[in-house]
C-alpha cells in the first residue's frame, strides 16, 4: 500500500529505497516505464520503492514557462498509488529548493535525506540550481560509488519520443481519443459544480452541470465531447461542452459544461471528474435555438450508440 511522505511536515527517517526522479507532468507511459523500472529494482534489492513529486509544477517558480499542466498533485498520487509505489515523497518546490547545488540536491537531499541510494530516471532528467545537472553528473557519482544510477530509455510512439509537450498539443488540438496510448489512461480533469444561466434545462432540454476546475487544467480545444463523469465512486456516460455558446449568448468567455445522461440529482457544490473519451464535433453558432436542440438530439443519439 502506498505512503504519501509530506516531506514539508515529516521528519528524515526513512527505509531505503529506490527512487523515480522526473518531472511527471501526467505520468505518461515513458514515466511508468521509470516507476516499472524503481518496482523491479525494489524487489530485486528487497528496499523501499519511492518516487519525488512537487507539490507544483517547477514552473510555478519561473513564470515566463507555460502553467497550466496535465495532471494536479492529487492526480499523480492517484496515479502512483495504482501503480503500487511504497513511498510518495512530496514537497514544495520553493525558490529556495531550485537554488540546491547538484550535489545538494542528489547526495545531501535525496540520497541522505530520503535515503535512496539508487535512482531511476530518463535520458533528458536534469536537476540542481538553473537545471545543470544531468545525467552525465548522474553517472560521475556512480564512478564515485556515491549512488547508483539506472537510466530508463525513451519511450517512443513512431518515430518520435512520448513527451508531455506532445499530450499537451493533442489536448489543446482536441486529439482527446489518442491521449489514452500515450498517457496509459484517458485525459482527466477535475472541478466543482457551480450555478450557471441554467439555459439548458429551461430552454434546451438539457440540463448542464457548469464546472469550474480546481487547477490549472489545460483545457481541451473548443468542441463537443463524449465524456464520462465520475461522482460518488459512480460512472456516468455524459457529452461535455467546452466553449462560449455562441448560439445562445455573446459572452466569449469561455465554460465548461457537462451533460450527465440518466441523471438527475442537484449537485452544487459537489466535485466531479471528467474522462475525455473522443471529440464529436466543434462548437457552431447555430441560426436558431431550434437547429441547436435537433444538433444536440444527434450528439445524445451519438453518445449512447457509441459503445454499442
Amino acid at each position: 500500500m502506498s505512503r504519501v511522505i509530506d516531506l514539508d511536515i515529516e521528519k528524515f527517517n526513512f527505509d531505503r529505497s529506490v527512487i523515480g526522479l522526473g518531472n511527471f507532468d501526467g505520468f505518461h507511459i515513458g514515466h511508468r516505464e521509470v516507476i516499472k523500472k524503481v518496482i523491479e529494482i525494489s524487489k530485486k534489492e528487497n528496499i523501499k520503492s519511492s518516487v519525488l513529486v512537487f507539490k507544483q509544477h517547477t514552473n510555478e517558480v519561473f513564470p515566463h514557462f507555460p502553467r497550466y499542466y496535465i495532471s494536479s498533485l492529487q492526480d499523480k498520487i492517484d496515479t502512483l498509488t495504482k501503480l503500487d509505489i511504497d513511498y510518495i515523497f512530496i514537497i514544495n518546490f520553493t525558490i529556495e529548493f531550485a537554488q540546491l547545488s547538484n550535489e545538494e540536491f542528489i547526495l545531501d537531499f535525496i540520497k541522505d535525506s530520503l535515503n535512496a541510494d539508487i535512482l531511476v530516471c530518463g535520458p533528458d532528467y536534469t536537476f540542481g540550481k538553473l537545471s545543470k545537472g544531468t545525467v552525465k553528473e548522474l553517472y560521475q557519482y556512480q564512478a564515485e560509488n556515491k549512488i547508483k544510477v539506472y537510466i530508463q530509455d525513451y519511450v517512443k510512439d513512431g518515430n518520435r519520443k512520448v513527451s508531455s509537450t506532445t499530450i499537451r498539443n493533442l489536448i489543446q488540438n482536441g486529439q482527446v481519443n489518442l491521449i489514452k496510448d500515450l498517457l496509459g489512461d484517458n485525459y482527466t480533469i477535475t472541478g466543482e459544480v457551480i450555478h450557471g444561466y441554467k439555459i439548458g434545462s429551461r430552454e434546451l432540454g438539457y440540463p448542464t452541470a457548469n464546472i469550474k476546475l480546481n487547477f490549472r487544467y489545460i483545457m481541451p480545444g473548443e468542441g463537443v465531447y463524449l465524456t464520462y463523469v465520475y461522482y460518488n465512486d459512480n460512472k456516468y456516460l455524459s457529452l461535455t461542452s467546452i466553449g462560449t455558446n455562441p448560439t445562445v449568448t455573446d459572452n466569449l468567455d469561455i465554460k465548461l459544461e457537462v451533460y450527465i445522461i440518466d441523471f438527475n440529482k442537484e449537485i452544487y457544490g459537489e466535485t466531479l471528474k471528467i474522462e475525455f473519451i473522443e471529440k464529436i464535433r466543434n462548437q457552431v453558432k447555430f441560426d436558431t435555438k431550434e437547429e441547436l436542440i435537433k444538433q444536440m438530439d444527434s450528439d445524445y443519439q451519438f453518445a449512447i450508440n457509441y459503445f454499442k
